[in-house]
């Protein structure tokens, strides 16, 4: 059973979204349908923000810009929430992303707990395999951008 949070983003889920960790972002299209995309450039800022690398060739990114709505849902160790929020496009191309991506950043608006009390949950893992080379360096420098982005 779901549990709506007053008080923005848990610490816990704030400290899972450092970067480098696999979420669902849903957006609505075109014809008010979900339509979802799975990311690991994802940062929490604070409570009430997060910011995304989103590919600038995208639909995720062409529904945004459209309409700013979006969810996001994180699965992580002993951790399910859905972060609600509208999304805008603060920075067009990322100095750091290592294929044309806009930062988007989402207004929180709604949190809800989604990991039923005494469920035990693993979150999701990737490795970049034969992208690490490439990745790897990359990785580091966007979270940080993304983190450290401040609008002129």
């Amino acid at each position: 059973m779901s549990q709506p949070l007053d008080g923005g983003m848990p610490d816990e889920l704030i400290a899972w979204l450092s970067g480098g960790k696999i979420v669902v972002v849903a957006t609505v299209d075109e014809d008010g349908w979900p339509y979802t995309m799975i990311m690991n450039w994802a940062v929490a800022t604070d409570a009430r923000t997060v910011r995304l690398s989103v590919d600038r060739r995208t639909k995720t990114l062409r529904n945004i810009e459209a309409n700013g709505r979006v969810m996001i849902e994180v699965l992580g160790d002993g951790l399910v929430y859905a972060v609600r929020g509208a999304a805008r496009t603060i920075l067009e191309v990322m100095q750091h992303a290592p294929i044309p991506s806009a930062m988007v950043e989402v207004a929180v608006d709604m949190v809800k707990k989604d990991l039923v009390p005494g469920v035990e949950f693993e979150g999701p893992s990737f490795r970049w395999g034969a992208l690490e080379s490439v990745m790897g360096p990359a990785d580091s420098r966007g979270f940080a951008e993304l983190r450290g982005y401040v609008s002129a």
